[in-house]
């Protein structure tokens, strides 16, 4: 990937030892003092969106590819000057596809969050990034989250106004490793069961397990 190589450098002088908690949510620390309660991460399912490989990775970040296995696996964790080196390659990758792809402006901001990669929620600036990455390859088809009441598509959230309303800009993908359902405090906490979709239309795929790693259920249309 040229990106990395471009970058390599850039990437290599994030890894240090700090520890500057502050940067990180509570979800992130939490998942750093409670990792084992948590057993998927996001870094191969952002491998296959970016085509980038782990020993591409490994190369940028001046690491062993074995290392790199063991994030993938859970069976350690990065340090966060890695984890944030993780997420800038990711992001610039992602930015470059919707470059190459996009037919709409360029959003002001494109970043990951660690939250994202950690497979603990998506923020609004994954939001943004993520569809500007896979939206211009759609060809008009949009990102969007389903909710899901019986197994029956009841509401759809897509625009970022709508994201925002729904979830604050957060959207709680785990809670101690599991994946919960959404609760509607707007109306008698009602219980949906989401879905990130691809959607065309009237019409909608199911891509969860496209964008995070988990094992919820596919939905089908």
């Amino acid at each position: 990937m040229t990106f990395l190589w471009a970058h390599r450098d850039q990437c290599y002088n994030l890894r240090s030892d700090y520890k500057d908690w502050g940067k990180l949510s509570a979800d992130v620390q939490t998942f750093v003092s409670q990792r084992d309660m948590i057993k998927m991460n996001n870094i191969e399912k952002l491998q296959q969106l970016t085509h980038i490989t782990t020993q591409e990775i490994a190369d940028a970040l001046d690491v062993d590819a074995d290392l790199v296995k063991e994030w993938q696996d859970d069976a350690s964790l990065p340090t966060i000057a890695e984890l944030e080196a993780l997420v800038g390659i990711f992001s610039s990758q992602l930015d470059a596809q919707g470059i190459e792809a996009q037919t709409k402006s360029h959003p002001i901001h494109i970043r990951l969050s660690i939250d994202y990669l950690l497979n603990l929620g998506l923020t609004m600036s994954d939001w943004i990034t993520l569809k500007w990455a896979v939206e211009g390859q759609w060809q008009g088809d949009q990102l969007a989250v389903g909710f899901f009441h019986d197994g029956k598509l009841t509401r759809v959230v897509a625009s970022n106004d709508e994201f925002v309303a729904a979830f604050a800009g957060y959207l709680i993908l785990q809670t101690e490793g599991e994946f919960e359902p959404y609760i509607d405090e707007f109306d008698d906490d009602k219980v949906y069961d989401w879905r990130l979709l691809r959607l065309h239309g009237d019409d909608y795929r199911d891509v969860t397990r496209e964008l995070i790693a988990t094992d919820l259920p596919e939905i089908k249309a």
